[in-house]
């Protein structure tokens, strides 16, 4: 039987094209930048993707076999069509013991422990999968003063999506984030070695605060009066582009580079560690 967890996410897969529209904004797109960069540098061998989505982000992986697990069957069906050459598995990382013990050389979890309402169970399952010296990626949001918990539904509403994840909430997910220290203490607490954290995304820091104010307030709007409008989608659409086309001028001038010196810490934080 399905709890309420299985069944947002399997809906959301059914109904919201999230690899598209994320690989559609600038976040994403620096994100994956990133990513694929970190992946390169692993060793060779087998790549397990946590919260695979399509398949993406490993599909190029070319140093041995590559596996996805998902818990929404709907976005491994989508996956398969346009990455025929990644072995997909429907599975909840909350318990991953169906993937045979200490058989991964490699593995990535990115944006995807934050969405975890067990993310130790999931570590857990992790360390007793990987091979000895095995390495893992984890990518998550970062927060700066208080760590959020919960996020509406928001645009996911104008898709079809009408139920979160919390009972006594039907408007709230799961979407919670992490600095790096607290990645690497959840890491070293199941038993892997921490070999590098930090955060990336510095790009998006700072200046892009007057387009997030104006994106709250249409959406304090657009929740009491027409939250399941696809014009919420139109409007969020505009503005991504608007942040690209922005950055893409802006970096001309070395942007980024000025960014990561005047933040401390990115909008993502990471752990990178051996077991």
């Amino acid at each position: 039987m399905k709890d309420r967890y299985q069944k947002f996410y399997e809906d959301v897969g059914k109904c919201y094209p999230e690899d598209k529209i994320t690989y559609s904004t600038l976040s994403g797109l620096l994100r994956k930048k990133w990513i694929l960069s970190r992946i390169q540098e692993m060793p060779s061998g087998n790549l397990l993707d946590c919260g695979c989505n399509v398949g993406r982000l490993s599909a190029s992986w070319h140093k041995g076999n590559v596996f996805g697990v998902d818990i929404s069957f709907a976005v491994l069906k989508k996956g398969k069509r346009l990455f025929p050459q990644v072995n997909f598995i429907h599975g909840d990382l909350r318990n991953i013991a169906f993937i045979k013990s200490q058989s991964i050389n490699n593995a990535i979890a990115c944006e995807v422990v934050e969405h975890l309402d067990k993310p130790l169970d999931f570590l857990n399952g992790l360390y007793s999968i990987m091979k000895q010296g095995g390495l893992i990626l984890i990518t998550t949001p970062c927060y700066t003063y208080v760590r959020p918990q919960h996020v509406a539904l928001g645009v996911l509403r104008s898709f079809g999506v009408h139920e979160g994840t919390e009972a006594e909430h039907d408007n709230l997910y799961l979407h919670t984030a992490y600095k790096p220290e607290e990645l690497g203490k959840m890491v070293k607490h199941v038993g892997f070695e921490v070999v590098e954290d930090g955060c990336f995304e510095f790009e998006l820091r700072g200046w892009l605060k007057p387009l997030t104010i104006l994106v709250g307030i249409f959406q304090f709007i657009s929740t009491r009066h027409f939250p399941d409008s696809r014009l919420n989608q139109l409007f969020t659409c505009h503005v991504e582009r608007f942040k690209i086309n922005l950055f893409l001028l802006l970096e001309t001038f070395s942007f980024s580079k000025l960014l990561k010196f005047l933040f401390k810490e990115g909008k993502r934080a990471y752990v990178l560690a051996r077991k």
